[in-house]
């Protein structure tokens, strides 16, 4: 009887056959990995897609609402028809952007003629990634700040 232990493998070789044993048992993983998580990743990047669209959207009705704000603020003290003006500016100010961002705008001037005037900008999102849900997304923001007018102190400070 022979106690002579068997010389010592190599651990290449045992890690070689251990990685080739792997490699077919899982043939076609990484197949069934791709058809579960790219629905996934699809949804997340149409999430950010849409993101951008409403973030830029939001940025243009922004810049259309101070567009409108300024021509209130200028006019509110001495024009009685600076409502009009306003949402007038506003609205050529958005179609000057040449966007569809939003569907339809709507521009409205309020406030105060003789301290605080603003105007609010809204409108549907024109482009949506998921229309199949339906969704209408508006789009609101709002612009305004003091009325500006010279103040004579012999008037007693009053505009106009």
């Amino acid at each position: 009887m022979n106690l002579r232990p068997a010389p010592p493998r190599s651990g290449r070789s045992r890690a070689r056959s251990a990685w080739t044993g792997l490699r077919r048992d899982d043939r076609g993983s990484n197949v069934v990995e791709l058809a579960i998580l790219a629905p996934g990743f699809l949804m997340i990047v149409m999430l950010i897609v849409q993101f951008a669209l409403w973030f830029n959207a939001r940025q243009a009705a922004l810049a259309s609402a101070q567009a409108g704000a300024q021509v209130a603020r200028e006019d509110a003290a001495t024009n009685g028809n600076w409502p009009q003006l306003a949402q007038q500016a506003s609205t050529d100010y958005f179609d000057s952007l040449n966007t569809r961002l939003l569907g339809s705008l709507r521009a409205e001037a309020h406030g105060d003629p003789a301290n605080q005037v603003y105007v609010t900008v809204r409108g549907p999102l024109g482009y949506s990634v998921f229309n199949f849900f339906h969704l209408k997304w508006t789009v609101t923001e709002t612009a305004g700040g003091p009325v500006e007018c010279f103040r004579p102190a012999a008037g007693g400070g009053r505009c106009g």
